[in-house]
């Protein structure tokens, strides 16, 4: 039988603050085969907007109702070449890293970078870097996880950043190019796997033990064996002196 026949399409559907909308049909011969299931696709295809061609989307499988597979936003990233195209002569590149914790308790990771439009001395840039992530993180701790997402997805939470940053020296752009959600994600099977690791080192264990005290005894007949040979050797009596 032609296994492809078996098999059924399914609908996309984007997270919920993206509008729930079909981004993508994809094929699977069962619900379990497409549970979990990661899909990157660039964020144009969601808001039909040119300038967010550069922007790559990933979303994870989570439930499936009535042939349609509903989806949970795991991370955005900037493509290098548009990451690229910021650094200039006389401009420096300031990366920030927030690990931080959303208002409604999501753990994520966000980066983050500024460009200034000259160059900063090394306090200035430290001054301008503490600055960056304060804002980051207090905008973070402030909204909703699906609230900060489509503000960064939408380009509102750069501007806020930019305002700030400008009082200290001239920025040329202020760019949250990714973010990164945190999961525990199979936890139980890699437990498992792990149970099961141990369990097959185990046995090689316990033959090693068992066959290092058959060695043993071999080399306590040796000893024996050797031990027995020289007291067999015949005694070499020393003649008496002269008188």
């Amino acid at each position: 039988m032609d296994t492809w026949k078996q098999k059924s399409w399914y609908n996309i559907i984007s997270p919920k603050f993206l509008g729930e909308v079909q981004v993508a049909q994809i094929v699977a011969s069962d619900e379990d085969h497409l549970l979990n299931r990661i899909l990157a696709l660039p964020l144009k295809e969601i808001t039909h907007d040119i300038s967010h061609m550069y922007t790559t989307i990933r979303i994870r499988v989570e439930s499936i109702k009535n042939q349609n597979a509903y989806t949970k936003f795991i991370g955005h990233e900037a493509s290098r070449e548009y990451l690229s195209t910021l650094g200039r002569r006389r401009r420096e590149l300031l990366r920030v890293v927030l690990e931080t914790e959303s208002k409604d308790g999501v753990k994520f990771t966000v980066k983050m970078l500024v460009v200034t439009a000259v160059p900063c001395s090394t306090p200035k840039k430290k001054v301008l870097r503490n600055m960056a992530e304060a804002e980051l993180k207090k905008l973070v701790q402030e909204a909703r996880f699906g609230d900060f997402i489509q503000d960064v997805l939408y380009n509102k939470i750069s501007p806020k950043i930019h305002n700030l940053l400008k009082k200290i020296t001239p920025i040329k752009r202020v760019e949250v190019y990714k973010t990164e959600l945190y999961e525990v994600f199979d936890e139980t099977e890699v437990i498992e796997l792990e149970r099961q690791k141990k369990a097959r080192e185990q046995p090689a264990s316990e033959e090693n033990q068992a066959a290092a005290p058959s060695e043993a005894p071999k080399a306590e007949t040796e000893t024996e064996e050797k031990t027995d040979a020289e007291s067999k050797k015949p005694e070499i009596q020393s003649e008496p002196t002269p008188a």
